[in-house]
């Protein structure tokens, strides 16, 4: 079993906060599990509607933010730009991989 750290809810809203300063977009997705749960709290912080991932995007919710909590290859955030190719977006993650990291909420 590899090696990880996990992070706490109260370092995950610190971290998801200091991300989202300035942040300027008008709805939010995130890819799989963990990028929902970013995508959700994103979506209390910046009070703007969460997009279920995969769904379309009407041109007034643009730009579209695409979130997921952590980035190891890239791969995952990259087949989420290609399936909005058609969209403004802005896509972030909130930690680095490695060292691999865990949520309080697998746990």
């Amino acid at each position: 079993m590899k090696d990880f750290r996990i992070v706490s809810e109260e370092e995950f809203k610190e971290r998801i906060l200091s991300v989202l300063t300035n942040m300027k977009v008008k709805a939010v997705t995130g890819p799989g599990r963990s990028g929902a749960i970013a995508a959700v709290y994103a979506s209390y912080i910046l009070d703007i509607p969460f997009i279920p991932y995969g769904r379309k995007v009407a041109k007034d919710l643009q730009p579209l933010l695409i979130i997921d909590t952590a980035k190891y290859s890239g791969s995952t955030l990259l087949k989420a730009s290609k399936l909005y190719n058609d969209v403004t977006t802005n896509i972030i993650w909130l930690y680095d991989e490695p060292p691999m990291v865990r949520f309080w909420y697998e746990f």
